[in-house]
């Protein structure tokens, strides 16, 4: 689960913190809410939870990913 303080990577808007996590009312129903703040933009950004998923929300990657993908990325490739 995500926590408050935590960067995110937003596919459309790029990284943002995530600042909590809010109950709203939208046209009379409860919805729970991620409100995401991204600095760069001035921008604050409520992703309903239903849709974090599906929206590419997810948590950055660590520094033992990033070292794994440019790993991968300086290795030779063979011809068959």
């Amino acid at each position: 689960a995500l926590s408050g303080g935590e960067f995110v990577v937003y596919p459309t808007h790029g990284v943002g913190r995530l600042e909590a996590v809010e109950m709203q009312q939208v046209a009379g129903c409860e919805l729970k809410v991620l409100v995401i703040t991204f600095d760069k933009t001035r921008m604050t950004l409520r992703v309903p939870m239903a849709k974090a998923k599906t929206s590419g929300l997810r948590r950055l990657g660590s520094k033992e990913d990033m070292e794994k993908a440019f790993a991968t990325l300086a290795r030779r490739i063979r011809a068959k």
